[in-house]
């Protein structure tokens, strides 16, 4: 396994990061105030590839061969350390467009792919707790129930929904949506959707059965490995912030960050830190590569990625004493932001115990 980068990733390393400590952090307190991100985010976040970047070149993006999902876990890092709900609304249509490249019909394509193509967002659901009926037949299927809640959901114009044995794409135009303001991630556009015997057309059927259900693994597999290298992401970034606080306060005639429970504070959560990045990298290593266990990787990832952010969040509010609950201060919106990274898309460790237990 080659750890170092290569060219082009170092560039867009650098130049993610310098967009997300120059122009995400300074947007960061006005969008989660507002529940809604700057209009430049979208503007901004197309000049620097994000939007089109899994949609095909033929289609009118910018993919050429394979996705990278390594590129994508190095940008994400550095994205989390900006915001953690505007990288999801600039991460959101990668899933979607990928699943409709690999298995969707001409039609499915056309709609998705010419949509992005002119700006718009699409979101991916995951129906973890099967609140969702479906039924169906050879001319589609119909689907029943609750959706959500969903980060993009409220400005998408198609959503990549999962759930347990059917994976399709629906427009959302048709579908009764409310946005929603999380405390977690305000600026990712949220919403819930009710369907009501909803149906989906064949053309927007991307699988059924048995191979939806390889296929779903796969899309959450992309999107876990994403999650992760956020969440590590967001857990620097804490730590960036409680590092400069502790710099410029005193007590005790010296600076905080100098006392010795801090540093030790700081110095476990970056290690924590480290350890889910690099997770969330050979997870994405294993995806694009094909080796085996990926899916298990890139959950596993997204676990010890969350259990990290929600720690790492915690003590930064705590270097920051009293402030770090002020929401004049960024850490108290990190550690509502840490919250999602554990949620979205159900409980894979919950998941492996009730395997193991029904396997006895």
């Amino acid at each position: 396994m080659e750890f170092g980068l290569d060219d082009e990733q170092e560039m867009i390393v650098q130049t993610v990061r310098r967009f997300a400590e120059r122009d995400l952090r300074g947007w960061a307190a006005d969008a989660d105030r507002a529940a809604a991100p700057p209009e430049r985010l979208h503007a901004v976040g197309a000049e620097l590839g994000c939007f089109v970047d899994a949609v095909p070149a033929a289609s009118g993006g910018l993919l050429e061969g394979r996705y990278s999902h390594t590129t994508r876990a190095l940008r994400g890092f550095e994205l989390g350390r900006g915001c953690a709900g505007m990288a999801a609304l600039l991460e959101t249509n990668v899933e979607p467009a990928l699943a409709v490249a690999a298995w969707g019909s001409a039609a499915a394509k056309q709609a998705l792919f010419a949509s992005l193509g002119s700006g718009g967002l699409a979101s991916f659901a995951h129906d973890s707790r099967d609140q969702l009926e479906i039924t169906g037949d050879a001319g589609g299927l119909r689907a029943t129930g609750k959706l959500g809640p969903v980060p993009a959901l409220a400005a998408a114009s198609h959503v990549l929904i999962a759930a347990r044995d059917a994976l399709f794409l629906v427009a959302t135009d048709g579908l009764a949506r409310q946005p929603i303001a999380s405390s977690g991630w305000r600026a990712a556009r949220w919403a819930t959707a009710t369907l009501d015997g909803h149906r989906v057309p064949a053309d927007f059927v991307l699988a059924r059965g048995e191979p939806a259900r390889a296929a779903i693994a796969e899309v959450l597999a992309w999107a876990h490995a994403s999650l992760a290298a956020r969440a590590a992401g967001v857990a620097v970034g804490a730590m960036d912030h409680a590092e400069a606080y502790a710099r410029d306060r005193v007590q005790f005639g010296q600076p905080i960050g100098t006392f010795e429970a801090l540093i030790r504070l700081r110095d476990d959560a970056l290690t924590g830190a480290a350890a889910a990045r690099l997770m969330a990298l050979h997870a994405a290593w294993a995806i694009d590569t094909g080796a085996p266990g990926a899916g298990d990787a890139a959950s596993r990832a997204r676990v010890l990625a969350g259990d990290v952010v929600a720690r790492a969040t915690v003590d930064a509010v705590q270097i920051f004493g009293g402030y770090g609950f002020v929401n004049d201060y960024p850490v108290e919106k990190l550690m509502r932001d840490a919250r999602p990274f554990e949620a979205l898309h159900g409980d894979e460790r919950l998941g492996r115990v009730l395997a193991a237990k029904a396997a006895r």
